[in-house]
């Protein structure tokens, strides 16, 4: 199995191709979808889905593009299902001032815990906290944290459907877990699950 990181958009979120024998998963493509197949082109690879692991508006601007090109559903949370067509909950609106509008209006729905997912074995744990919908995906020895989890760091809690205390619940989940996964987060670099647990202060110092 082998982890591609593509940084897009204007905030460089970072969008995931994964890939295994001749297959692969799209996981939060942000934007610049042209790029995005063009690189899932040189891998050679079939694409099996697009993941998000929320659906905020620098983790689903190129779901469209990839939908039309592969013809492959879409898996989030369900709480934010109806997130890719309202610009109010995916902040496209606040943030960027252009209303991001997803034609892709039947998301599928992650069910909790094990998924099969084309050809892939998807693990999904929600940890809302950044947004109602937030959602860890195990995939393999990795985690695709998306903006729950950063290095040294987490994600922000005071956009709308964001909550501390959910927060504190997932990061108490994260602390629980004792496979030293790869950490994938939605932006900034890799990281791992032991030097997390053993470094980033949120989860050391309970700082919420």
């Amino acid at each position: 199995m082998e982890v591609i990181c593509k940084p897009v958009g204007p905030v460089m979120a970072n969008c995931y191709i994964v890939t295994d024998h001749g297959h692969a998963l799209v996981i939060d493509p942000g934007d610049e979808a042209g790029e995005l197949k063009a690189l899932i082109a040189a891998l050679n690879v079939k694409v099996d889905a697009v993941l998000l692991t929320h659906a905020h508006f620098d983790h689903i601007g190129a779901v469209d593009g990839l939908v039309r090109e592969y013809g492959v559903d879409v898996y989030v949370n369900p709480q934010e299902l109806d997130y890719l067509s309202s610009p109010q909950k995916n902040s496209s609106a606040s943030f960027m001032g252009i209303p991001h509008v997803s034609q892709q209006t039947h998301p599928v729905a992650f069910k909790e815990g094990e998924n099969q997912i084309g050809t892939f074995t998807v693990t999904a744990y929600y940890a809302p906290g950044h947004s109602v919908g937030s959602t860890i995906l195990e995939i393999g020895d990795n985690l695709f944290t998306g903006d729950v989890l950063f290095e040294n760091s987490i994600g922000r809690t005071d956009l709308p459907g964001g909550s501390v205390e959910q927060m504190r619940d997932s990061l108490n989940f994260i602390k629980s877990l004792t496979k030293d996964y790869t950490v994938y987060p939605g932006h900034g670099p890799s990281t791992s699950l032991d030097y997390e647990q053993t470094h980033n202060p949120y989860l050391l110092y309970n700082l919420l």
